[in-house]
């Protein structure tokens, strides 16, 4: 009897597969890709090349890789005796693969894109990488036993089969996986985090993952609701002795509900997926904007740096310090009436273009090890806020879309989900440099 409910575990498992492979395939979707330089603490979706001054050699191979593993298989054949169902005795012959010896290694590498590079550690990445050695031989072959066991396994039929995967620089690569800081400096890197679901590098793009990932889910989830009839089939099957169509014939009423309830679970799995996308995907949208107000806050710590830098090599900075004291007033006015983000980055951008210009007009200011030491951090902080900007424009249109895509619009409204509003873009006129002029005669 025990066997009765080997289709309803199937049901199961290929259901629970789909789950796993469908979520996997929305988070794709749903996470933006950053810039290097753009890489938050958190979740990230990053795509480069692969750098690495010192590689590993491969086993097989014998190439250039950061991450490769190998297996060498050897194949065996056996007849066995059995007995059938009816009492009589059988003779069958099997086949089969065996794992004679497999190794690995990896390293830690860079992943570069136009804005920089960006520290990878693959320990604990779920990896997808390219076949770069793939070949069947027997022993005449001088690779059987260069790389594989001088010794052979029971029942061998004498052929091995060689395998290798790898990861080589230069190679295009897609990471899903959580950044956190390196010790050494401050700077993030990619790494395994526990608190995190996914860590995933792959050399296909993103497109192929999702288009995997999609027919995959769809041939589970048909296999999965074949299995579900087959549970009333084989009840009947069993307790009645009927066929297949003389179940469905006799007992019409039991395949129905099994398929009902089979949809109804996976209606339930589909909902609450749906639901936990949109929280997470409203979640990271938040999450970007809190990644703004952080350089913000950076950039408003930077000014009067600058400012006071500035003091001493140019006598007519007022007009300068005024607009720095109108920027920290406004910034403390967002922080605590409207959020009004695009508004203090529009007028923060005035005191930004003077810095700028001073630093192209006064070469003696570069030469003062303070200031350029706070003007490449102000650099730096631009750039970071227009990738913050980016970043959360993108996470916001990942929202949107998911808002407007059916059938996540109908959890979205059944649950009062409402998207942000995006920063909008800088005017040409606000973009600018401004001029300034640090004489009393020029103002004149």
């Amino acid at each position: 009897m025990p066997h009765l409910f080997i289709p309803l575990f199937i049901c199961i498992g290929l259901l629970w597969w789909w789950w796993i492979v469908i979520r996997f395939k929305r988070t794709v979707e749903n996470v933006p890709t950053s810039k290097v330089q753009g890489v938050f603490i958190g979740l990230n979706e990053v795509k480069g090349d692969i750098e690495s001054e010192n590689p590993l050699t491969t086993y097989l191979s014998e190439i250039s890789a950061v991450w490769y593993k190998w297996s060498v298989k050897e194949r065996w054949r056996r007849t066995e005796t059995y007995t059938d169902s009816k009492g009589k005795r059988r003779t069958r012959t099997r086949t089969g693969w065996t794992t004679v010896r497999d190794g690995n290694d990896e390293q830690s590498f860079f992943l570069r894109d136009d804005t920089g590079s960006l520290l990878v550690i693959p320990n604990g990445a779920k990896i997808e990488a390219q076949t770069t050695f793939s070949r069947n031989c027997r022993p005449s072959d001088p690779l059987y036993y260069e790389k594989g066991p001088d010794h052979s396994i029971a029942n061998s039929t004498h052929e091995r089969k060689f395998h290798e995967e790898a990861l080589q620089p230069e190679d295009p690569i897609y990471i899903l996986g959580p950044a956190r800081l390196r010790e050494e400096v401050a700077e993030p890197m990619i790494a395994e985090d526990e608190n995190e679901r996914y860590y995933f590098i792959s050399t296909k793009s993103e497109q192929q993952i999702i288009r995997g990932r999609g027919i995959l889910s769809v041939f589970l989830l048909v296999f999965a609701f074949i299995a579900a009839l087959a549970v009333p089939m084989t009840l009947f099957g069993v307790m009645e002795n009927m066929k297949p169509l003389e179940t469905i014939q006799f007992h019409l009423l039991s395949v129905v509900i099994a398929a009902l309830s089979f949809w109804m679970v996976w209606g339930f799995l589909y909902l609450m997926m749906l639901f936990n996308g949109l929280v997470r995907v409203r979640n990271r949208q938040e999450r970007a904007l809190s990644l703004i107000d952080i350089q913000l806050q950076r950039r408003h710590d930077l000014i009067p740096k600058l400012v006071e830098c500035v003091k001493g090599a140019a006598s007519h900075e007022r007009e300068v310090q005024e607009t720095v004291a109108q920027a920290r007033t406004a910034a403390t006015g967002w922080q605590k009436q409207g959020n009004d983000r695009d508004g203090t980055l529009r007028k923060d951008r005035a005191v930004v273009g003077r810095l700028f210009a001073l630093a192209e007009d006064y070469p003696d200011l570069q030469a003062d090890a303070n200031f350029q030491g706070f003007f490449d951090q102000l650099v730096d902080t631009e750039d970071r806020i227009a990738l913050a900007r980016a970043y959360y424009n993108d996470s916001l249109l990942s929202l949107k879309n998911r808002l407007r895509t059916f059938p996540d619009v109908l959890v979205a409204k059944i649950f009062r989900f409402n998207p942000g509003k995006p920063l909008p873009s800088l005017t040409e006129k606000a973009s600018e440099m401004p001029e300034i002029s640090l004489y009393e005669d020029e103002q004149a």
